[in-house]
């Protein structure tokens, strides 16, 4: 279980896109894991998102956040990236 702060993301439109977590693992092969979709419902300083990755995780390297379609998807085109992370 894991949780991740967030400040100053802009606010979204649940209905237009979601934000969407991923997690780059050395152990895994090149396809970061899907670590949950979420929304931004009021610009606060900090927004705390609970990590839900559907897939096992043992070395997570770098943590990135991008704007999706409503619902995610499967494999993000990282077209628009909103925040990266290093751990």
């Amino acid at each position: 279980e894991g949780y991740m702060s967030l400040a100053n993301l802009p606010v979204n439109d649940p209905s237009k896109n979601q934000y969407q977590l991923w997690i780059v693992d050395l152990e895994r092969d090149e396809l970061p894991v899907d670590g949950g979709v979420f929304d931004i419902k009021e610009r606060s300083s900090t927004t705390v998102i609970p990590i839900r990755n559907a897939l096992q995780v043992s070395k997570p390297t770098v943590f990135v956040i991008t704007l999706e379609q409503p619902g995610g998807v499967v494999k993000s085109k990282q077209e628009v990236v909103v925040a990266l992370a290093k751990s």
